[in-house]
């Protein structure tokens, strides 16, 4: 099976479709279909569908929206996973479309059109829902030729969490020790609660962009945030109300539930014992102190690494974060995101950056999750 990207460009009510003709020998000749291609190797889906479109289209989004993978089984080829995409793009930028490509002619079609174009049956189904505005779309597509025999919607079973500001309040211990570090530097932070922007983030992220360190300073800065948060800091959080309650009502629907966490992961695990909750959950992947695993993306990969012997787990997660690096994240590896409105993030940047929903309480969480399959 080979990975694949496809993405589809929006502009008001009207959707940027691509009529492959260009190439003999191309599966999709005489169809219409949207823009991307194969993942190169060490890729991300993220990455490869901001390659794709601007090879394609020229087009530089400023972000994409995933909606889900397809999974297209056809007895003539091989089988594909395709990472679904969409992009909104503004009446300006249609002028920097090249539509002469080398797959093809790109054109612009209005909504209602498009069903009216010759397309594979299987686009049809989900390109329904696509312009119906359902966000979290995943199918198999099981083909004989070029006649679609079955199709089946694809299940969320494995919920995923953040740690930080998703499960736990752990922004006093955080930004206490954010504050002691920047003691060492000469930077006095009178009110740690102005320093919250340093949850959720990884630290190194934090002190190189909102400080101007390099590498090496920001991981002194990292070693003297832990010199205080390993004995006093990870303690000084909460659980957010309901959290268990919340975990134990997913797990009687059946769902798997996992931590993906920028957060070191032994950190994760000490917490979940001191909360008592390391029972209600399958799997927790975490940051590492070395720094080799410390974004959500290399979190996320981790994640999936250790789930391979399912080569279809990926389809079947949702992200549960409070942030745009949780979304962000989620989108870069082809995952949906759900995000919370009680941690530390931004409400509206999670909604631009493809949020399927936004949970104002861990009591919301089981009803959102479920109706991602209706």
């Amino acid at each position: 099976m080979f990975r694949s990207t496809l993405c589809y460009i929006k502009n008001k009510n009207r959707m940027l479709m691509l009529f492959r003709g260009s190439k003999e020998n191309d599966i999709n000749k005489g169809k219409w279909i949207g823009v991307g291609g194969k993942l190169e190797a060490g890729e991300t889906a993220g990455e490869c569908v901001k390659r794709e479109v601007k090879e394609e289209t020229g087009l530089e989004p400023s972000h994409f929206i995933f909606h889900g993978i397809l999974y297209f089984r056809n007895d003539r080829y091989e089988d594909e996973e395709i990472y679904l995409y969409s992009a909104e793009i503004s009446d300006e930028e249609t002028d920097h479309i090249r539509y002469d490509c080398d797959e093809g002619t790109l054109r612009f079609v209005d909504s209602e059109k498009i069903p009216e174009l010759d397309l594979w049956e299987g686009d049809r189904v989900f390109l329904k829902d696509l312009l119906d505005g359902k966000k979290h779309i995943s199918y198999e597509l099981i083909y004989e030729g070029d006649r679609l025999i079955r199709h089946e919607r694809i299940k969320v079973s494995e919920v995923l969490f953040d740690f930080d500001g998703t499960l736990v309040d752990t922004g006093e211990g955080i930004m206490k020790c954010a504050q002691y570090s920047l003691e060492s530097i000469g930077i006095t932070v009178e009110d740690h609660r102005e320093l919250s922007f340093f949850v959720g983030p990884p630290l190194l992220y934090t002190y190189m962009h909102r400080y101007g360190a390099d590498e090496t300073q920001a991981r002194a800065l990292i070693e003297k945030y832990r010199e205080r948060y390993n004995p006093t800091g990870v303690y000084e959080c909460e659980l957010y109300p309901g959290v268990r309650e919340c975990i134990e009502k997913l797990r009687d629907m059946g769902y798997h539930i996992g931590i993906a966490s920028s957060k070191p992961e032994h950190m994760c695990v000490k917490l979940l014992d001191h909360f008592g909750i390391s029972d209600l959950f399958d799997d927790v992947v975490g940051a590492t102190p070395d720094g080799k695993i410390d974004t959500k993306t290399e979190v996320l990969n981790e994640l999936l690494r250790r789930k391979s012997d399912d080569p279809e787990y990926i389809s079947k997660c949702v992200l549960i974060g409070d942030t745009g690096f949780d979304i962000r994240g989620a989108t870069d590896v082809g995952i949906s995101g759900i995000g919370v409105s009680f941690g530390y993030g931004d409400i509206s940047e999670m909604s631009t950056l493809g949020a399927v929903d936004i949970a104002d309480s861990m009591a919301d969480l089981p009803e959102i999750i479920r109706n991602l399959d209706d």
